[in-house]
């Protein structure tokens, strides 16, 4: 077993009882750092001899105090208290400090615990700061020639959001026709996962499939070669196969993915 996730949050039994609005409002506010950390230590492939794989740094009220310890679900958990007058401070801006902070004091505690990657995960936060608390990465690159287009896919995870933005290049003038915002979700990975994975083309559209390879967005490429970005989530396509009950079913879920996808950034 290796080490492959880092979190940072409120007390799971704590706060979903006392405050679980504040619980998940924190978790969305911090998740961006969670998965910059858990993707980089994964290239690490640290050795936890089969006790856990992910190292948890849970909040508690300051009049709340618990050990160290390895949960059932194979989770290195340790406690620090929250400061929750420092959080409404900071929480929806570009300072990742306190967060930054707790990280720092989590990892150096759960050592005293276990043998964990210490200077490694401390290393990785000051990168982190360094590169200005950004979480951002390539998702994919693809060139049609045919069409003389040049598509790519870039993820912006930060406090607020997260999103997908696709650059539209020509391939002979080696120019920037149009940039756009794809995707738009709340910035957690429950929101985006599987959501995006190709990029294909047709006569008429770029067209972004999920995991499942079904169309999920269609991008005009007339307009884009007149540098406006126009896209469209794909419609849902009724099927001979379901009755109407179920086609109207199905329907209904597809809309409300794309209202999660279509996420209007006015907080949570």
């Amino acid at each position: 077993m290796t080490l492959r996730y880092i979190l940072l949050g409120l007390d799971y039994d704590t706060y979903i009882k006392n405050d679980n609005e504040l619980r998940i409002q924190f978790q969305y506010h911090t998740r961006f750092i969670s998965n910059y950390l858990s993707k980089a230590i994964r290239k690490y492939k640290f050795d936890t001899n089969g006790i856990f794989n992910m190292i948890s740094i849970a909040l508690l009220p300051d009049n709340k105090k618990e050990k160290t310890k390895i949960t059932a679900t194979n989770v290195l958990e340790t406690y620090l208290p929250f400061d929750e007058n420092r959080y409404e401070q900071i929480k929806g801006t570009e300072d990742c400090s306190y967060y930054l902070e707790l990280l720092e004091q989590g990892f150096k505690k759960v050592s005293e615990f276990k043998s964990i990657p210490l200077d490694t995960l401390l290393s990785l936060i000051v990168e982190f700061k360094k590169d200005g608390c950004k979480n951002e990465w390539l998702h994919k690159k693809k060139r049609f020639k045919e069409k003389d287009l040049e598509v790519v896919l870039t993820c912006e995870f930060t406090t607020n959001y997260f999103q997908l933005i696709t650059s539209i290049n020509q391939i002979s003038t080696k120019k920037e026709l149009v940039k756009g915002i794809a995707i738009k979700t709340k910035p957690d990975e429950i929101h985006f996962d599987k959501m995006f994975k190709d990029i294909l083309i047709d006569d008429n559209f770029i067209i972004i499939t999920d995991a499942s390879d079904s169309a999920r967005v269609l991008i005009s490429i007339e307009d884009a070669k007149k540098s406006f970005f126009n896209k469209m989530f794909a419609p849902y396509i009724y099927s001979d196969n379901y009755t109407k009950e179920e086609n109207l079913k199905y329907e209904a879920t597809h809309n409300e993915v794309v209202r999660i996808l279509s996420y209007d950034g006015k907080g949570f």
